[in-house]
């Protein structure tokens, strides 16, 4: 799982999203990869959508020494998160 975290765009990270990742990775048991975006107002728009979905050409062609089956894949967020 690729998680994408929320916040509208100017809040969130890993530490608020700790508990909630921890949880999905639990219940799913799979390994959940978190993408800890750049907020604004210190990124603007595109810089968000360039670093997510260069996070996920990351996790494919990195998917063996990250031990995921890069042909399972799936995609998660919430709020911007989920926009993402």
């Amino acid at each position: 799982v690729v998680y994408f975290h929320g916040g509208g765009w100017v809040l969130g990270d890993k530490v608020t999203h700790d508990r909630l990742v921890r949880e999905l990775a639990n219940g799913v048991r799979a390994t959940v990869v978190f993408v800890d975006y750049l907020n604004s107002p210190e990124a603007k728009h595109p810089t968000q959508n360039e670093e997510s979905y260069a996070s996920m050409l990351y996790v494919v062609e990195h998917a063996k020494s990250l031990n995921v089956d890069a042909t399972r894949l799936a995609i998660a967020g919430d709020s911007a998160g989920g926009n993402l």
